[in-house]
């Protein structure tokens, strides 16, 4: 029986419904020119190429993500990630309260409200 819980309860400890559920990272499409690179925190995520759009796979965080989007010739242009609550978290119900406290820690709490970014830069 010792041992069952020594396996069990860690297990439980740690689990929380978002982190096991859902990925880290989501799929953010951005729409603009050609040549247009998006940067976070100063590193190059992306550059949109010739069909006009890219994907990037962004990891989820609690709070809103400011990127900048760069052109040879335009003015930067800020792009703002805003978050929303997964609806997955209510499971943390059953987990409670270390599930939401894992899941917050990690940002698996939130996801990104918007995945589709069209981007109009300023000569």
């Amino acid at each position: 029986m010792k041992k069952i819980l020594l396996f069990v309860l860690p297990a439980m400890m740690l689990s929380s419904c978002c982190t096991l559920f859902t990925p880290s990272k989501q799929a953010i499409t951005f729409n603009g020119e050609n040549g247009i690179k998006i940067y976070d925190d100063g590193v190059k995520i992306a550059e949109i190429k010739d069909n006009n759009t890219t994907s990037v796979r962004i990891k989820k965080e609690l709070s809103s993500k400011y990127l900048i989007a760069k052109k040879e010739g335009y003015r930067p242009t800020p792009l703002k990630l805003d978050t929303k609550f997964d609806a997955v978290g209510v499971l943390n119900i059953f987990f409670f309260p270390v599930g939401f406290v894992v899941d917050a820690a990690t940002g698996q709490m939130c996801k990104w409200d918007t995945t589709y970014i069209d981007i109009e830069m300023e000569k």
